[in-house]
């Protein structure tokens, strides 16, 4: 079985990160909030390589049980 492919960066999805309200990152100064968030209504999933939101994925929808 294959990974998902993510439909911001055409790249397979092999880490998602749970980020529902961000994270935080260095800006040189200070830390800055950070989100992938392109609305009011939070996608709780990341792809970890390009940090855009997932909104139509789940890891459990591709889990196979043992």
């Amino acid at each position: 079985m294959n990974p998902p492919i993510c439909s911001s960066c055409n790249r397979p999805i092999t880490r998602a990160l749970d980020l529902p309200y961000g994270w935080w990152e260095w800006s040189g100064k200070r830390y800055e909030l950070r989100t992938a968030s392109q609305g009011v209504d939070v996608a709780p999933w990341v792809h970890a390589d390009c940090m855009n939101q997932l909104r139509d994925f789940h890891p459990a929808d591709h889990t196979i049980l043992a």
